[in-house]
């Protein structure tokens, strides 16, 4: 029986449990997935964190705990189970997301000073704080257990993209891909991807400019897949790792350095 990943990821070759412990941690594991796909995420961690108990040294459970972490935002606790997962040995697919995700949270684990803003007077009147924020910050959006930003691509509408550092790749909706005119034709390519729903296929593009807020990235890899949120897309780490991401969940706001 085998476990399957819960973030997009092109043709992933999973691990098989050991005997004994099979049906039980695939139970957990498939809760946690379920948990995972209704957005609750700290039930997520609590059964993937079950399921390692019986199961210590599978490298995928540890690479959903570290998923999981990641979208809880518990950036040191993510690098240690990414860490974990690649110390155990896994399927080259796995291993590859895991490094992505290592490269991705990283960062995020040495906090960034930020200085504080000095008071202008306001003509006279009493003093007001003024804060302009710098051009690689962007204001997010946190809807439920998601954050979000609003994404120009080909330098069409701006869209709504949820932040989703366990993702291989972007995303974009196929009503998006009808608006900007993002046709992959008859030759594109079909990928499978796998997700808590399990597995579906959608067709890899290359996007000619994605930019968020002053931040761009060019020939962006993204897959056309229905999005299943309030949004039109998936910021993924086709953008993601191209930059140093810095989430203040306190003020909503994210942060792009380029690397």
């Amino acid at each position: 029986m085998k476990l399957r990943a819960i973030v997009a990821l092109p043709l992933v070759a999973l691990a098989v449990l050991a005997a004994p412990a099979r049906a039980d941690v695939s139970k957990l594991n498939d809760a946690g997935k379920a948990a995972y796909e209704r957005g609750d995420f700290a039930a997520a961690e609590r059964l993937f964190r079950e399921a390692l108990r019986g199961a210590p040294d599978e490298p995928l459970l540890h690479y959903h705990l570290a998923v999981v972490l990641t979208r809880l935002a518990q950036w040191k606790e993510a690098k240690a189970a990414y860490e974990r997962t690649l110390a155990l040995g896994p399927p080259a697919s796995i291993a590859a997301a895991a490094r992505e995700g290592l490269r991705t949270v990283t960062p995020l684990t040495q906090p960034r000073s930020v200085a504080t803003p000095a008071p202008e007077p306001d003509q006279g009147r009493r003093n007001v704080w003024r804060r302009q924020l710098p051009s690689d910050t962007i204001k997010a959006t946190r809807i439920g257990s998601h954050w979000y930003v609003d994404v120009v691509v080909n330098d069409g509408p701006a869209a709504r993209f949820l932040i989703d550092t366990g993702a291989f790749a972007c995303a974009v909706s196929p009503r998006l891909a009808d608006a900007l005119g993002i046709n992959p034709g008859p030759g594109g390519r079909t990928i499978t991807v796998f997700g808590v729903g399990g597995r579906t296929s959608g067709t890899m593009v290359s996007l000619q400019s994605v930019r968020v807020g002053d931040v761009e990235a060019t020939n962006v890899g993204a897959v056309i897949h229905e999005f299943p949120g309030p949004g039109d897309g998936i910021l993924g780490n086709a953008f993601l790792s191209r930059f140093t991401m810095t989430l203040d969940p306190e003020r909503g706001l994210l942060t792009l350095q380029p690397k």
